[in-house]
């Protein structure tokens, strides 16, 4: 019943609807309370269940790690796949890492044994150098030594005339060599890395450039030399060329590659490494100080810790088998013509998947060993990683003809044998008629 004071406010009947009104309210309130502390609760559970499979997946996650340079890369050295990178493409100067490619077209167009005489421009060159005096001889070895330990811009110079005949068609053959490479964002206008406006690379390029260069068993012996000594004509004794790359002396498996430094290019490096019969190279563009170490050694340690070398598939290892027509056998297998090894990250492996798309449905035969079938392609996550073309395993003959095909064809031989001879006979009782139907009617 209405109080006095709602009576005197309100009538009857809006008093009803208003506590009807209240008494909705206050339910709905207490659902949607009770509503929202259960999916509290369940979205509690579920995290507390799930919690280490999500924090699993993202410790297992790599991530690039932090560093000071302005750009760089890491890549294995045997497949060639880009791990990690920081503004990969950016051009930058590169200081005295340009000496790679001086090295490298030294080394494929020089002989090690050949006599360079120092000339005036050679030894005049500004920056770094081997110590050189006008009119010495040296071989190219040795100067290749003062090139990549010592640094010198002076060696530098001194082979780009020597294979080059002049530093300026030197240059020209750095240029077309690195475009071979498919370093499509490098230019050269020294064989120093002296600044230049026109002289600038990117650390996806350089990377490509080593890699190439450590392809050589010379280029790394050289490179991975900690000191060397030459000959020092001009006080007729020997100097020692300290190699300025820190890492072989700091990281495990280091093995080269090469510094660089000018006020432009700041701290440049590339180096590499080896463990576990992996080599990793890292390069590390306008870094600051002693950063380039740390960021270098982040690279490697990134890279031998996340990622691993995986053999997809071995030359003459069976991937497949097509079926032979009119063959001795009814298949013949399909190998790999090569090995086929992928860099991917550790785990990755097990959803790497093989696609046979350009294998026939069927070969006629006689089928040659090693005859070329198709390809294999390997896929990771729909994304192609990779190929092998597939080669018949063995050689598979043409079947022989069964017995009754011979016994069938022996009698159509008779047949046709029986045929001609029979058409002669006829042929010849013709004539004969003829000769004697032509003598009876006389002259």
């Amino acid at each position: 019943f209405p109080t006095e004071l709602e009576q005197e406010f309100f009538p009857v009947g809006q008093i009803i609807i208003v506590k009807k009104e209240k008494q909705w309210r206050q339910s709905m309130h207490y659902h949607q309370h009770w509503t929202k502390m259960c999916v509290f609760t369940i979205m509690v559970s579920v995290l507390f269940i799930l919690g280490p499979v999500f924090n699993n997946i993202i410790l297992a996650a790599p991530s690039v790690p932090e560093l000071v340079a302005e750009a760089a890369v890491i890549v294995d050295a045997d497949t060639g796949y880009l791990m990690g990178a920081k503004n990969a493409d950016v051009r930058l100067p590169m200081a005295s890492t340009t000496k790679i490619i001086t090295a490298l077209l030294t080394l494929e167009q020089g002989d090690l044994m050949g006599q360079v005489e120092m000339a005036e421009e050679a030894v005049l060159q500004e920056g770094s150098s081997m110590y050189t005096s006008i009119g010495e001889v040296y071989t190219v070895e040795e100067l290749l030594y003062g090139l990549m330990l010592n640094s010198g811009n002076d060696a530098a110079w001194a082979l780009a005339e020597h294979i080059g005949g002049d530093a300026d068609s030197f240059v020209r053959g750095m240029n077309k060599r690195v475009r071979e490479l498919g370093a499509a964002n490098t230019n050269f206008a020294n064989p120093s890395g002296l600044p230049d406006p026109d002289h600038y690379t990117t650390a996806y390029d350089m990377a490509l450039i080593a890699k190439a260069a450590m392809e050589r068993a010379d280029f790394c012996r050289i490179v991975g030399t900690k000191a060397h000594n030459v000959p020092w004509p001009v006080k007729e004794t020997e100097k020692q060329l300290v190699n300025h790359n820190k890492l072989l002396w700091r990281y495990e498996g280091a093995d080269g590659i090469k510094t660089g430094y000018t006020n432009e290019a700041r701290q440049c490096l590339v180096a590499s490494a080896s463990r576990g019969g992996r080599r990793l190279i890292a390069v590390v563009l306008k870094s600051e100080n002693e950063a380039v170490w740390n960021d270098a050694q982040l690279l490697l340690d990134w890279g031998f810790e996340n990622f691993d070398n995986y053999t997809l598939a071995s030359t003459g290892e069976k991937l497949a088998s097509v079926p032979v027509k009119r063959g001795q056998t009814d298949e013949v297998l399909a190998v790999a013509q090569q090995d086929m090894v992928a860099t991917l990250k550790r785990g990755e492996e097990e959803k790497v998947r093989v696609s046979l798309g350009e294998l026939p449905t069927e070969i006629l035969a006689p089928v040659e060993q090693g005859q070329h079938l198709g390809k294999a392609a390997f896929t990771l996550d729909g994304k192609n990683i990779g190929q092998v073309t597939l080669v018949a395993d063995s050689a598979v003959p043409r079947k022989p003809k069964p017995w009754w095909f011979w016994v069938g064809l022996l009698f159509l031989l008779w047949l046709l044998y029986e045929i001609i001879v029979w058409d002669l006979q006829r042929r010849r009782r013709r004539m004969r008629l003829k000769w004697a139907g032509f003598r009876y009617r006389g002259p």
